[in-house]
């Protein structure tokens, strides 16, 4: 089964052979044979079909085997309509400033990334979890207001956080839809977390946040004639070419972006569904924008973030996604 919208692939197992189709998130597909192609987020294996066509098998699960059944015609959860909520954690001893009422109610939500770190010490394990909540604490010092979402797909929120009363995460900003500036009032914000936006080094391998590369006094990447920064430490974050992908297009800064994880897109998919459902009267489809979109000439999150490994999307590609699933 499915457990994301995946591109079908024609001819080869990989994102550079021709899209053949799409199948949606929950769909059963008849897998006729296994072979390694591609890696994508540390993984090559890809399940041929019986058209000449492949799927890469991260975005894939509850593979069973054709003589079982049983477990072939169970209808899955998309197909008999049922639902699960998102699980808020509340994370203990961090509190968000709250700076009133919203005049409307919950109408949208904003997609950010954090720009911090993903990994424990130095260029370590993976420590999401962790740095998500460091995250939130940031929040708190600096006087804001989100929700946060680890690459394991852990929701975090601050104590005391509630869907009516606003604060600030967007800054200046303006609403493409509704042309209302200050949009922290009217729209959640989610903080994912993700290096941000990437810098590609003299080693084609190598591409580096901007916390380790050479900065200028004004604190931003110091470039070459070709685009390329200096990486600061071997020893610091940086993230191999296959973990990342360069894209542009619609909302996204033209450049080199580390994609959300599986879980990370399921999670805030689901935020949104259940927002959807719970506040139908306000909260509105078409007003989940990424902060690139409210304030286009400051920032660039979420970008080439948007999407999953296998699959980057724009937010108007995430939009028309996510009303596929409502």
């Amino acid at each position: 089964m499915t457990r994301t919208r995946l591109n079908v692939r024609e001819g080869q197992p990989s994102t550079a052979a021709p899209k053949l189709r799409q199948i949606e998130a929950g769909q059963k597909v008849s897998v006729i044979g296994e072979t390694t192609g591609q890696t994508i987020q540390g993984m090559d294996l890809w399940y041929a079909l019986e058209d000449d066509s492949f799927i890469w098998s991260g975005g894939c699960e509850g593979f069973v085997e054709a003589e079982d059944e049983a477990a072939v015609t169970r209808p899955s959860r998309a197909e008999i309509g049922d639902y699960a909520p998102p699980l808020f954690e509340t994370a203990p001893g961090i509190r968000h400033a709250a700076r009133g009422k919203r005049p409307h109610g919950l109408e949208g939500l904003i997609v950010h990334f954090d720009a911090y770190r993903i990994k424990a010490a130095g260029n370590g394990a993976d420590d999401s979890d962790r740095r998500a909540l460091d995250t939130l604490r940031g929040g708190q010092t600096n006087g804001y207001h989100y929700g946060a979402i680890s690459r394991s797909g852990r929701i975090f929120l601050p104590e005391g956080f509630t869907w009516d009363s606003w604060g600030y995460h967007a800054g200046v900003s303006s609403c493409p839809v509704t042309g209302r500036s200050g949009v922290s009032q009217f729209y959640v914000g989610f903080e994912l977390n993700n290096p941000g936006k990437l810098f590609p080094t003299a080693d084609p391998k190598v591409f580096c946040p901007w916390f380790n590369v050479v900065l200028n006094a004004k604190k931003q990447p110091v470039l070459d004639s070709k685009g390329r920064a200096t990486r600061r430490s071997a020893n610091d974050e940086w993230y191999a070419d296959t973990d990342v992908r360069h894209a542009s297009g619609g909302n996204i800064k033209d450049g080199w972006y580390l994609p959300y994880s599986f879980a990370q897109l399921e999670s805030l998919t689901n935020v949104v569904i259940y927002l959807a459902r719970r506040f139908p009267g306000s909260f509105k489809i078409d007003q989940v924008l990424g902060h690139d979109e409210v304030a286009p000439t400051r920032k660039n999150d979420p970008g080439g973030a948007m999407g999953d490994p296998a699959e980057v999307m724009t937010m108007a590609d995430y939009r028309a996604f996510v009303k596929t699933r409502i």
